[in-house]
């Protein structure tokens, strides 16, 4: 985890691009080294049963899953998603804070894990535990403890020989990696600057559950977690992470420091999260990406943009992606990144190929914690000092000046 030190950004980006295309794709074979044919079925314990983890569900079925067990907190969630896989039994639908407990226990190749992000170390260790293949969203943790037990668990699933995939579909997009290669092999020149945006509307479109409707302050967290930062990690950690991570990658690694500002300008009927924020992040060699998203405004705009001496990369976040300067290159169209990664984990179960996207996952959602911490603390923070830090955030609401 520590900054690279001495080393120049050409060949800094160049070795990640290496390591980085060779572990993008996975070719599969016509058989599985499990000996059955490469179509059939991989058994899968799904947890946390909300609007994302319904698409990634369905993405990993079509895929080639199967879900044979079902966990949440709440009962309707589990009546709901039963209305769809009809073949899981009773018996392994479980809900309530240790579900996922419950679930693992049950025979499956793998887990998915989709509940907010704030139990995501817990349920990944539960897990690998249990010998599981694991596909989790991101982020992988919403503070420094969660990402120490994430990279800690990450260890124990390589020694396993788990397959870990992360929800991070800039990483599975093939134009993307396209557009990494060219830049980790000089298409811009010297990189000098960027700047990345994620503006859009109000989450839920302002949709809230009272109090009333629940038997303990955590189960109507939960129910709320997005506007809490225990279980969220604000939404510069749960949403953002996306662009941050993204910048990582193209960039050869993660920022050495961080500034910036945000606040509640609006936002105060729930919770204790941002609306928005303005950050700018440190690099090795002096190179600043300044980023600001926001959940206020009437526009959409998730993009990233990388200025060097020769060019500059450009993803507009909606099938537009191009590198203008003296070396111009535009994406092909038709790159499906969510059916990528759902594909990428299969194949790696049935290939015995275990893929280990846990290292970028913990540097892309630390890096949103660095900016965080630099908003909410309003002081120049440094990575080093934050990791070891070990912040640990109790799952409460917090006062938010």
């Amino acid at each position: 985890m520590n900054p690279k030190k001495n080393i120049s950004r050409r060949k800094f980006v160049r070795t990640t691009a290496v390591a980085g295309a060779a572990a993008a794709f996975t070719i599969v074979k016509p058989e599985s080294v499990r000996g059955t044919a490469a179509n059939d079925a991989v058994s899968l314990v799904w947890v946390g049963l909300g609007g994302r983890g319904t698409a990634d569900a369905k993405g990993l079925t079509v895929a080639g899953a199967r879900i044979v067990g079902l966990a949440d907190l709440f009962q309707e969630k589990v009546d709901l998603a039963r209305k769809t896989y009809t073949s899981v039994p009773d018996s392994s639908c479980f809900t309530g804070f240790d579900a996922y407990k419950r679930v693992m226990e049950l025979k499956a190749e793998g887990a998915m894990l989709v509940t907010p992000p704030g139990f995501r170390p817990e349920q990944f260790s539960a897990a690998v535990e249990t010998g599981k293949h694991v596909f989790m969203e991101k982020p992988i943790a919403v503070d420094t403890f969660g990402c120490h037990s994430v990279l800690a668990t990450g260890e124990e699933a390589k020694a396993k020989k788990l397959s870990v995939v992360v929800g991070l579909q800039r990483r599975y997009s093939k134009s993307y990696a396209e557009a990494q290669r060219r830049i980790a092999a000089g298409a811009l020149g010297t990189i000098v600057s960027g700047r990345g945006f994620y503006l859009t509307s109000d989450v839920w479109e302002g949709r809230t559950w009272p109090r009333s409707d629940f038997p303990t302050e955590l189960h109507w967290m939960a129910k709320n977690w997005y506007y809490f930062r225990c279980l969220s990690g604000d939404l510069i950690t749960e949403q953002n992470i996306h662009n941050l991570d993204a910048c990582n990658w193209v960039l050869g690694g993660h920022p050495l420091r961080s500034v910036g500002y945000g606040g509640r300008k609006w936002r105060k009927y729930i919770g204790d999260i941002y609306d928005h924020f303005n950050v700018t992040f440190e690099y090795p060699d002096g190179v600043h990406l300044t980023f600001m998203p926001g959940q206020f405004s009437t526009i959409h705009d998730s993009s990233e943009q990388i200025l060097g001496t020769d060019g500059m990369f450009f993803n507009g976040g909606r099938d537009t992606m191009k590198i203008e300067g003296k070396n111009p290159w535009d994406a092909a169209p038709g790159d499906d990144a969510n059916k990528n990664e759902y594909e990428a984990f299969l194949a790696s179960l049935k290939e015995g190929a275990p893929r280990a996207d846990t290292q970028h996952a913990v540097d892309g959602t630390f890096v949103t914690i660095l900016g965080r911490e630099a908003a909410y603390r309003r002081k120049e923070m440094e990575w080093d000092e934050l990791w070891k830090e070990n912040q640990q955030l109790e799952r409460k609401t917090y006062p938010v000046a």
